[in-house]
C-alpha cells in the first residue's frame, strides 16, 4: 500500500476501488455501448460525470474491439480548437506499433498537421493549421471516417459538448450531426454541466441532434453508499471515522462529489488515526479560511446587488421561489425585476445553478465551501 498516496481523489481516475457507486449509470451506459445508442450525459459541474466516463471506459481496457476516445473540448474556442482536441486525442489512443496505430499516423500525415509535445505531459498535440473553416469541417470528417472503417467499434466521448454553441462557427452542431449520422461502427457519448444549454442542444425540435441520443442524469450519490465508500477508505488506510462524523461530511457538502472528496482528502492528510466530528468540523472550518481570499475576489467580481443575492441564496440553502414576497423582504433584495436580472447574472457566472431535473426545482450556490462561508 502506497504511504503517501490520498486515496480520496479531487482529480483524475485511479481505478475502480477509488470510485464510489454508480453502479446503475454505468450499466446503462455499457448497455448503450453494447446496443450501438448514442448517450448524453447530463450533469451539474463537479459531480462526477467525467470520472463516470472514465469508469466505464476503464472496463473495456483490455477488450481489443472497443477503442473508447474521451475528448475535452470546455477549453476550445472555435472549430479549428475542436479539430486539434480532437486529432490529439485520436493521436494519442493509438500506440503506433499497433497496426490501427500506424494506419493513423500515415492518415494523419497526409493531412500536414505540426506535431508538438505537451510542455508538463510530455504528450503529442496536434495543430492543424487549414486556414479555412471548410478545411477543418473536411478534417474532421475524414478523422471520424478513417476511424469507422477499422475492425473495431469505437466510442468517443465529448465532454463539456455544449461548448460548440460558443463557437464562432454557427453551423458547427449540424456539420458534426451530418457526419455523425453517416458512422456505422461509431458511437458518442455527449457529456455536459451546463443544463440549459444541453437541454437546448439535444431536446430542441429546432436543433440538428433533437431525438438522437438517449439522455442518462447524473444525480448525487446516495448517502448510504457515500458513507460507507468513506468510511471503507479510511478504515482500509487505518483510520477509524466515527458515523457522527460521516453525517457531518455529506450533510456539509451536500453531497457534491468534488467537495465531499476535497474534505475527506483533507481530513485524511491531518493523519489523525480516530476521526471524530471535533475533527471533521475544525477540518472544513480550516478550508475555509484558507479560501478566503479567493471568496472575496468573488466578491471583487459581483455588484453589491449581485453579492447580497448571492449570500441570500447560500443562507437559504436550496432557494424555490426566487420572487416569493417572503424571501425578497426577509434579505432586503429590491425588486423582482432586480432578483431577475441578478439571478441571470449568477446563472451566467456560473455562481449559482437551477436544478431542473427534480420535482421541485431550485437555485443553489455552486461552490459549496463559498456556500458555507457566507452562511457562516
Amino acid at each position: 500500500m502506497e504511504t503517501d498516496f490520498n486515496p480520496f481523489l479531487v482529480s483524475g481516475y485511479k481505478g475502480p476501488d477509488y470510485f464510489c457507486d454508480r453502479t446503475n449509470e454505468t450499466k446503462i451506459i455499457r448497455r448503450h455501448i453494447g446496443n450501438g445508442i448514442n448517450t448524453t450525459l447530463f450533469a451539474i459541474r463537479r459531480l462526477g460525470k467525467t470520472g463516470l466516463i472514465h469508469h466505464v471506459f476503464e472496463s473495456y481496457v483490455n477488450n481489443n474491439k472497443i477503442a473508447c476516445i474521451y475528448v475535452d473540448i470546455l477549453g476550445t474556442k472555435n472549430l479549428r480548437e475542436f479539430t486539434n482536441q480532437l486529432g490529439t486525442s485520436i493521436y494519442n489512443h493509438f500506440p503506433q506499433q499497433k497496426s490501427v496505430g500506424k494506419k493513423l499516423v500515415e492518415a494523419i500525415k497526409l493531412l500536414r498537421p505540426t506535431i508538438s509535445f505537451d510542455a508538463l505531459t510530455g504528450s503529442p498535440e496536434l495543430n492543424f493549421e487549414l486556414g479555412e473553416t471548410r478545411k477543418y469541417e473536411t478534417t474532421i470528417q475524414q478523422l471520424f471516417s478513417f476511424l469507422d472503417q477499422q475492425k473495431i467499434k469505437i466510442v468517443f466521448a465529448i465532454d463539456e459538448f455544449q461548448q460548440i454553441l460558443e463557437y464562432p462557427e454557427k453551423n458547427t452542431e449540424a456539420i458534426l450531426r451530418t457526419y455523425i449520422q453517416g458512422l456505422k461502427n461509431t458511437q458518442f457519448i455527449f457529456c455536459g454541466s451546463n443544463q440549459r444549454m444541453m437541454h437546448e442542444l439535444f431536446n430542441s425540435a429546432k436543433r440538428p441532434f433533437f431525438a438522437s441520443c438517449t439522455s442518462v442524469y447524473l444525480d448525487f450519490i446516495d448517502g448510504k453508499e457515500y458513507s460507507q465508500f468513506i468510511y471503507d477508505l479510511f478504515n482500509k488506510h487505518k483510520r477509524k471515522i466515527s458515523n457522527d462524523a460521516l453525517e457531518f461530511i455529506l450533510d456539509w457538502t451536500c453531497r457534491h462529489t468534488l467537495y465531499t472528496q476535497r474534505l475527506c482528502n483533507f481530513i485524511y492528510s491531518l493523519n489523525v488515526k480516530k476521526i471524530d466530528l471535533n475533527t471533521v468540523q475544525l477540518a472544513a472550518n480550516e478550508i475555509l479560511n484558507q479560501n478566503e481570499s479567493v471568496f472575496y475576489q468573488y466578491r471583487n467580481l459581483l455588484t453589491d446587488g449581485q453579492w447580497n443575492l448571492l449570500r441570500s441564496i447560500a443562507k437559504e440553502g436550496k432557494l424555490f421561489n426566487a420572487h416569493a414576497k417572503n424571501f425578497i423582504s426577509t434579505y432586503k433584495l429590491g425588486t423582482s425585476s432586480m432578483i431577475t436580472r441578478g439571478i441571470d447574472s449568477l446563472l451566467a457566472k456560473e455562481m449559482i445553478y437551477y436544478n431542473s431535473a427534480v420535482q421541485k426545482p431550485y437555485y443553489e450556490v455552486y461552490d459549496k465551501f463559498l456556500m458555507r462561508w457566507l452562511q457562516r
